[in-house]
């Protein structure tokens, strides 16, 4: 016999910091494993994981339980192995199965607990037994978590601050409250002044970096200038701290139960919280958020050289869909070829948006194609003989008697028990469940009169068969008011995508919309043949696929005059090379005086520095006194 077969591997985890010294804890288990190992007289493996949540996490991210795998899979490798838990293997069920495959196809006999007898897996009642015990465990462990989400939610109902985790840094806790640390929210303070009198993030880091009596709450290497600028951006310095009970999808995305706003101490007042705020949306205007908001386009807007979907990106002052330059720093290997590339220019999301659903919604209002259509699916009735037209009224007249007749019967129901629940005849919880089910049952037939009347009304049109093409282009001229996502709805719905190159010579963006249909300039051909009703009878005639356009891109507004820029470029050159002023006093300056930069909206520091060394050659070189700002 060899020598693997008379080990055993002991596998310790804890799912978290907390757990590693309680009554599971590592030594614990380590005490129990080697007593096991002890009492069977066989020699242990320790596999140690220490810290790790085993809870949605792949075997590959857990190395000692790769290493206990693959000591089991060598030959004559371990065939026992004990565990405190079941569930000390995995929660996951994934994880969980690969684990167990392994175990049965290599004979792994496993030892759980203080427990001297093994369960053996090539038997079916044993492999049963664990399943069982695993899905307990699963079971044990996900209702211990929801208890936990569920104490700390009423915790904070119920007055609380505490939300558990790290403590945000100018806080301290007591008893379940965050409170203000006295010397931490000295150093938030001076954070939020020192960002407020034109000091940037690094800066701020250097001077925290140099404090002896404050800490970062993560780091051992000093404060991080992210870290800085987020600081800068939390909420809960104004007092206001977001608590959201979030919960995974089997389809991986992450779903908000439950959320609601906390009030705590703050350290900033909201007026300057705020006056911060805006200086830092000016200093870092660049968003790629492509996950939080959303454009009209995205995934319709398509580069005809690159292939490449066009993004979109937000800027304080302007939002434009990306072009494929933008999708180079993603990119390992093969770039994209920029100098092929016809999109040397990204078209703005405003113009092109109002351009794309203006030019769709001529197309669909001009198309023979969707006017027959609509006529058809709406108006068919009306080219009904007349006494048919007369029934089809008539029914509908009566079904909308009954529903009204029903409705007033369950609205005196509704009556009858509020007041019986003041009378006491009903429980106050009865009474509740009752009227809930009323009032659903009062939305539906509500909703279903509606629909009737809407149905009756087309009959009793007399002009509805001559004003249905009217009727069709208020319903398409509705889709501008609505929201991003019916628009968006609709363009998906019409569309195969757009292609967009920029024509350098014109300054203007060249777009093909392509729609799903043949659309585009189709025609009705009229028959010598009338049909029943006495109408000609027709044949479509296909148009085309594609609509082309022209977007200008060329922005007329007063920073385009060229003496409106050469004053632009005089006062930036005098604040800057003879006052001496720094690009924040400078934005202050100029925003203070009204002076819009080009393209419209604000001044910003990269705007400036970018502004003023394209167009400094504009004048000649400055002499006089440089004051010292």
């Amino acid at each position: 016999m060899t020598k693997s077969i008379n080990q055993i591997g002991l596998l310790f985890r804890v799912s978290s910091k907390p757990q590693e010294t309680d009554g599971g804890g590592l030594e614990v288990q380590k005490r129990l494993g080697l007593e096991i190992a002890n009492r069977l007289q066989l020699e242990p493996i320790e596999f140690n994981e220490g810290v790790q949540s085993s809870f949605k996490v792949e075997i590959n991210q857990r190395p000692k339980l790769v290493e206990l795998l693959d000591e089991i899979q060598k030959p004559n490798g371990i065939r026992k192995v004990w565990v405190f838990n079941t569930d000390r293997l995995g929660r996951y069920s994934n994880s969980w199965y690969s684990i167990l495959k392994v175990f049965i196809d290599y004979g792994v006999e496993i030892y759980i607990g203080e427990d001297l007898n093994p369960y053996d897996l090539s038997s079916s009642v044993d492999k049963l037994t664990i399943n069982i015990l695993s899905s307990i465990s699963q079971y044990d462990n996900e209702l211990r978590r929801m208890r936990s989400v569920l104490g700390k939610r009423n915790s904070l109902k119920n007055g609380n601050t505490y939300v558990g985790g790290t403590v945000p840094f100018g806080y301290t806790v007591e008893g379940k409250n965050l409170v203000i640390h006295p010397t931490e929210s000295k150093y938030i303070k001076k954070m939020y002044e020192m960002y407020s009198e034109g000091k940037s993030p690094m800066e701020i880091k250097v001077f925290l970096d140099h404090q002896t009596e404050v800490n970062p709450r993560r780091s051992v290497k000093g404060w991080n200038v992210g870290t800085i600028l987020s600081m800068l951006k939390k909420e809960i310095y104004k007092g206001v701290q977001i608590w959201e009970w979030k919960e995974k999808l089997p389809n991986g995305e992450e779903e908000i139960v439950e959320s609601f706003e906390l009030k705590v101490p703050p350290i900033i007042n909201e007026n300057f919280w705020n006056e911060v705020q805006e200086k830092i949306q000016n200093h870092y205007p660049l968003q790629f958020d492509g996950k939080s908001r959303k454009s009209l386009l995205k995934g319709l807007l398509i580069c005809p050289k690159c292939k490449l979907r066009l993004g979109h990106r937000f800027k304080t002052n302007n939002h434009y869909y990306g072009k494929c330059s933008e999708d180079n720093w993603r990119k390992v290997g093969k770039k994209n070829d920029l100098k092929s590339c016809p999109i040397k220019k990204s078209p703005r999301m405003e113009v092109l948006d109002e351009k794309i659903i203006d030019s769709v919604i001529e197309v669909i209002k001009n198309s023979k194609r969707k006017r027959e259509d609509y006529k058809i699916k709406n108006l068919q009735t009306k080219f009904d003989e007349v006494e048919n037209i007369r029934l089809q009224k008539s029914t509908l007249e009566r079904k909308i008697r009954g529903k009204n007749s029903e409705l007033s019967k369950i609205e005196e129901q509704e009556i009858q028990i509020e007041f019986d629940i003041r009378i006491g005849n009903l429980t106050e919880k009865k009474g509740e469940l009752l009227k809930k089910k009323f009032g659903e049952h009062i939305q539906v037939l509500k909703e279903e009169i509606e629909n009737l009347k809407g149905e009756l009304e087309v009959f009793s049109n007399s002009k509805g068969w001559i004003d249905w093409l009217e009727k069709m282009n208020e319903e398409i001229e509705k889709l501008k008011t609505q929201s991003l996502e019916k628009k968006r709805e609709f363009l998906f719905s019409v569309l195969k995508e757009i292609q967009i190159i920029y024509d350098q010579k014109k300054q203007s963006h060249k777009i093909d919309i392509k729609f799903l249909l043949p659309l585009v300039g189709d025609s009705i051909l009229y028959n010598v043949e009338r049909d029943d009703n006495g109408f000609k009878t027709y044949n479509l005639k296909e148009g085309s696929t594609v609509y082309e356009m022209e977007v200008d891109s060329f922005v007329p507004n007063n920073s385009k005059d060229q003496s409106y820029k050469g004053e632009l470029v005089q006062r930036i050159v005098e604040l800057k090379e003879i006052e001496g002023y720094s690009l924040e006093k400078i934005c202050e300056i100029l925003n203070k005086e009204g002076k819009k930069p080009i393209g419209g909206g604000i001044w910003y520091k990269s705007r400036v520095s970018s502004f003023y060394s394209y167009n400094r050659k504009l004048l000649p070189k400055v002499e006089g006194v440089r004051k010292m700002n």
